[in-house]
């Protein structure tokens, strides 16, 4: 059975190969859902925009670290920073590292 991403509610990105990032992004939703809305959807759009290319950095740190690892998480929420400045978005970046460490068996 196949799974759509889902962030916020959006629909898969057109240019998403099969399984790239297939689970429900809960954290990501419940963290977006604390800014105003004008904010959250600022985000939301800048996810939709750059979620393939945080996967494929997510995929390739794997090759190097185990998800667990704390070089991964360290890693993977200064990429986060860089790819989606902001000075408020610290709750967002932790929620994602979550949502990506729950769904490894897809970032393989």
């Amino acid at each position: 059975m196949r799974r759509e991403t889902a962030i916020a509610g959006s629909t898969p990105h057109p240019d998403r190969e099969d399984g790239a990032m297939a689970i429900q992004w809960t954290r990501t939703r419940e963290a977006l859902r604390q800014f105003p809305a004008g904010n959250a959807a600022k985000y939301l759009a800048q996810l939709v925009l750059k979620g393939p290319q945080i996967v494929n950095h997510a995929r390739s740190l794997l090759q190097d670290y185990a998800v667990q690892d704390d070089r991964f998480k360290i890693q993977m929420i200064h990429y986060l920073r860089q790819t989606l400045p902001g000075n408020d978005l610290e709750p967002l970046y932790e929620a994602m590292l979550e949502d990506i460490m729950a769904d490894k068996p897809q970032l393989q």
